[in-house]
């Protein structure tokens, strides 16, 4: 009687071991591709921001490519709400409205900085919280960094931050 105790012993607490190890393992590994999945996600969501934010910077605040049509329709660029922010921004007369201050999106540098090479050059763009990004970018030379807001695939919100390196000179 003790051997079929010990037999039933041996062959009952592996196969204990074995059915919650296995079943345990199966939920991490569903857990763990329902995070990627939503990882995924928001990597796309992330590189289609920083892709918008590249491209509104080249056409429309360093106007390195503002030779197309794009120029012309910055409401596919920009939401209501940024559109008239810009607008209220401007500080120039405007003879051909609507006139915005993409300028804005910038340092408030009016020249080159001394011994730069004067480009404009984005270092680095990157995910903060809540659809916000920080720009980190070279303007003229001068070093600066502006938050970005995104809304529905649109710039929607700036900010300017104030320790931009040509307002400390």
């Amino acid at each position: 009687m003790m051997k079929f105790f010990i037999a039933l012993i041996t062959v009952f607490i592996p196969a204990c071991f074995v059915s919650c190890y296995g079943s345990s393992k199966k939920a991490a590994t569903e857990q763990s591709i329902e995070k990627d999945a939503s990882t995924d996600e928001v990597l796309t969501k992330n590189d289609k921001s920083i892709d918008l934010i590249k491209s509104v910077y080249d056409i429309f605040v360093f106007a390195i490519d503002a030779d197309g049509d794009n120029i012309h329709h910055p409401e596919k660029y920009f939401t209501a709400h940024a559109l008239k922010k810009l607008r209220e921004d401007f500080e120039f007369d405007c003879e051909d409205e609507p006139c915005y201050a993409y300028y804005a999106l910038r340092t408030d540098a009016q020249d080159s900085k001394p011994g730069s090479d004067g480009i404009f050059l984005i270092y680095n763009i990157e995910p903060i919280e809540d659809e916000w990004y920080m720009v980190s970018y070279s303007d003229m030379g001068w070093h600066g960094k502006t938050l970005i807001k995104i809304s529905d695939g649109r710039i929607d919100d700036y900010k300017r931050q104030v320790d931009n390196e040509s307002n400390r000179d």
